[in-house]
């Protein structure tokens, strides 16, 4: 889609601005351009499947998992000021969608699909290693769905986003230590529980 034009208050005024080039478009978005969201859905569309693939894996939910994704965070924009990165939003919303979404499959013990989206293909010539990836998958998930909403999303940011703890800090809106002291009680609570799932326990 050719780009459109925006009025000029939405444009870059200082250099953490310029640094995001989706700032103009979630501020038009914002607003209810609807242009602009569409533009800003298209850009960061990519980045938000493989944030929830990361959360949720293997799952035939997954497109409609991105769909909500979209639906929060046209909501979440309500608040935005233009002073983070717009990838800050977008990685927070993702998260939140794909951690209740796991909840909500363990709150109805539903099975973990077999079926393999179609970006993931490095392991669809190997069906041992496909095997080995879902089981270890399907575990993480079962383990996550098991945390505290504040253990289980720094724990997805840091340990399957690789995100630094000062980033984590923005996201959850809190000071880095306490970011640190979360971090360390979800790898507790998490080796604990997937110790207990390898085990059979409930």
């Amino acid at each position: 889609m050719t780009a459109v034009a925006f009025p000029s208050r939405y444009m870059p005024n200082d250099l953490a601005a310029v640094a995001d080039p989706l700032r103009t478009l979630a501020l038009a978005a914002r607003d209810g351009e609807s242009l602009a969201f569409t533009q800003l859905y298209e850009r960061t569309r990519e980045q938000a499947w493989r944030v929830l693939y990361r959360v949720v894996g293997h799952s035939p939910d997954l497109e409609d998992l991105v769909q909500e994704s979209y639906i929060q965070l046209m909501r979440a924009l309500k608040t935005y000021r233009g002073d983070s990165r717009v990838s800050t939003f977008l990685h927070r919303v993702c998260v939140n969608v794909g951690l209740m979404h796991l909840r909500g499959k363990r709150r109805r013990k539903e099975e973990q699909t077999d079926e393999v989206p179609e970006h993931a293909t490095d392991e669809r010539h190997d069906p041992e290693r496909a095997a080995q990836v879902k089981q270890a998958a399907a575990l993480v998930q079962k383990a996550l769905a098991t945390l505290s909403e504040e253990k289980a999303s720094v724990f997805v940011y840091h340990e399957l986003l690789g995100m630094k703890p000062e980033e984590i800090s923005e996201l959850v809106d809190c000071p880095v230590n306490t970011v640190r002291s979360r971090l360390n009680r979800a790898r507790q609570d998490f080796t604990e529980v997937v110790v207990k799932l390898k085990r059979g326990e409930p």
